[in-house]
């Protein structure tokens, strides 16, 4: 990231499917709903965290993911941190059949991210997967599904 950075949140939450839930809420609390780019962050979010709840093998009971929301003046930069143990790639894939129900996260998140997202592997510590969001976004129509 270019220029100054704030970090607007960072939050630890459980390996949980309601952890998706949970970190949609502070982005609520940290941006607003009624901010432009709100919906193309909570998409995100939701995407990544996701990921990283299915794609952690075996977590211990203290593992947690970290959730980071930073911005800059023009871009937000959101980061998903979890402790890793499998070795999942995150990759966007080349064509998710119709009817599959799941899959398409990477590539949603790379369709509002303008492709700006990747992952930093920190070995036995984890992995995170990050994206950069424009701060005046508009709600993007994902073009998958």
């Amino acid at each position: 990231m270019d220029g100054e950075s704030k970090v607007l949140g960072e939050a630890y939450l459980k390996i949980d499917p309601t952890s998706a839930g949970q970190a949609r809420a502070h982005i609520r609390a940290w941006i607003g709903a009624d901010h432009p780019a709100y919906e193309n962050v909570r998409l995100a979010t939701s995407e990544l965290v996701t990921n990283a709840v299915v794609h952690t093998g075996r977590p211990r009971p203290h593992d947690l993911i970290m959730l980071t929301l930073t911005q800059t003046a023009d871009l937000f930069y959101l980061a998903v941190t979890d402790p890793g143990g499998t070795s999942w790639r995150p990759r966007t894939p080349e064509a998710v059949p119709d009817d599959e129900e799941s899959g398409r996260g990477l590539a949603i998140v790379g369709e509002i991210s303008v492709q700006r997202w990747g992952v930093r592997d920190h070995g036995d510590l984890g992995r995170t997967v990050w994206c950069a969001l424009d701060t005046g976004s508009t709600p993007a129509e994902p073009a998958c599904g």
